[in-house]
């Protein structure tokens, strides 16, 4: 037993040395061995180069200008620096696999991703909308966010176009179309992204995001811990940041289970297709839990203003549900003219078609129409319903008064009904009673906040025709 101690302090040294000495020598040598490994990989597909790379004999490995390219020499990614750091056994006996890499520091990198239905991840050639963005942002320009093409369609056309995008999905896929190829290895790595910009398509959707710092813990074997945040994002939808917390469990059989928390902050509603030209910020705030390719959600939504034709509303609060692409709104409440509003809705993601359902108590006029004379309580009904653009966006309903004043004029109460197409408000049926008496016109219109009703026909309880007045 003494003898084996004695020799194993002596070979213990001698094995260290050795062991620095091999590992010093790969260091040096991180060209050749990341150009052997790159040649010999079989994960990611095309081409990668790196102008600069660095190492030292612990396994952290710096890096300058990566540049992945597929075989059609179209830019899959490109990293301006990063770092990673390797298990030091698989170097050393030259057993390089997908877990070699145990961390990943990625700054100001630009990639392109696409997600098929069951959320599987592929990177993808930047698109021409990418290479737009990147040179607005590298102009300071503050508007890159809205250069991305939206085309409205039917609902028809819309589904239509889906079911195609799938059948061409499922083509490519079976055909070896992924760039990354993951094929049943395991990952068990830190990763890191700071200040990235990053591009992402799912489904008929296509975002793009600036600044983006993300931090994951992955192990494919157990579960993937996720914290980020973006700047700026665009795309399909527009707003001022978002960030994302949770965790996704792949200890599942089948697809794996997520539990994720997601912030949308000031989120531009004429990006989504709401119409209206409505610019009003919103902020959306929802759990995520279930299946990650069909996820199920639920939270809240908050908006301090919104304004829509006629309407102007303050302090918007509401819970919001999502599954299979649906996103209701329910129990909406908001102040509007000193009133209150209730209302709950619905908005299909892949078609942007929404409907909206409304109730306002005790609406003032005089907050509402302040240059119209017209002093009263008004309780309204509303319906706005759209198919994802201004043009093809309706807003109707009915609205009654209790008693109150016109001018000079007593009135028991005023109705109508009125419908708002595009630009044009247009009001109808509309009735104002003064005792025995009732006023009626259909050429009632708001200019300027000021009520023009002219011209005005008096009728008698029997409804005979009394006298007409025409307002010059």
């Amino acid at each position: 037993m003494n003898k084996f101690v004695k020799y194993f302090l002596i070979i213990l040294p001698i094995a260290i040395v050795i062991i620095f000495v091999m590992l010093e020598m790969m260091s040096r040598s991180a060209a050749v061995i990341f150009n052997k490994v790159m040649t010999e990989q079989d994960m990611l597909k095309g081409t990668i180069t790196v102008e600069k790379i660095k190492a030292t004999p612990l396994g952290e490995v710096t890096f300058n200008n990566f540049l992945w390219k597929d075989d059609r020499d179209n830019t899959i990614i490109d990293i301006e620096e990063g770092s990673f750091k390797v298990r030091l056994w698989d170097v050393l006996t030259k057993n390089f696999k997908s877990t070699t890499i145990q961390e990943l520091s990625l700054n100001n990198a630009n990639i392109s991703l696409n997600l098929d239905e069951n959320m599987n991840v592929d990177f993808i050639r930047h698109s021409s909308d990418f290479k737009k963005v990147n040179q607005e942002m590298k102009n300071n320009s503050d508007s890159w966010e809205t250069k991305i093409s939206r085309v409205n369609k039917t609902e028809e056309e819309l589904k239509k176009i889906g079911e195609q995008r799938r059948k061409l999905q499922k083509s490519k896929i079976e055909s070896g179309w992924n760039n990354f190829n993951l094929a049943g290895r395991k990952i068990n790595l830190h990763l890191q992204l700071n200040d990235c910009q990053i591009e992402i398509f799912y489904r008929d959707r296509h975002y793009l995001f600036r600044g983006v710092k993300f931090e994951t813990n992955i192990n494919t074997d157990n579960e993937m811990i996720i914290t980020a945040r973006t700047g700026k994002f665009g795309g399909t939808m527009i707003g001022r940041a978002m960030e994302i917390h949770g965790k996704i469990d792949f200890k599942t059989k089948d697809i794996p289970q997520c539990n994720l928390t997601i912030l949308l902050q000031e989120v531009d509603p004429s990006s989504l297709g709401f119409g209206l030209n409505i610019h009003d910020e919103m902020t959306l705030l929802a759990h995520f839990t279930g299946e990650i390719s069909q996820p199920v959600g639920e939270g809240s939504v908050k908006m301090k203003e919104l304004h829509i034709p006629g309407l102007d509303f303050t302090n918007v609060e509401g819970d919001i549900n999502y599954k299979d692409s649906m996103l209701n709104f329910t129990n909406v409440i908001a102040d509007v003219y000193d009133g209150k509003l209730s209302a709950y809705g619905d908005y299909n993601v892949d078609t942007r078609y929404y409907n909206i359902y409304g109730h306002g108590d005790k609406l003032k006029t005089y907050s509402a129409l302040p240059k119209s004379h017209l002093h009263c309580n008004v309780d309204l009904d509303l319906t706005i319903q759209s198919k994802g653009n201004a043009k093809e966006t309706i807003t109707s309903g009915s609205f009654v008064s209790d008693k109150g004043r016109y001018r000079i004029l007593t009135i028991d109460g005023i109705s109508g009904k009125f419908k708002t197409e595009y630009r044009n408000i247009n009001f109808y049926d509309v009735e104002i009673d003064i005792g025995h008496y009732k006023i009626a016109t259909d050429a009632l219109s708001i200019i300027d906040k000021k009520l023009n009703l002219s011209p005005i026909k008096i009728t008698d309880e029997n409804g005979e025709l009394i006298k007409t007045f025409v307002r010059e």
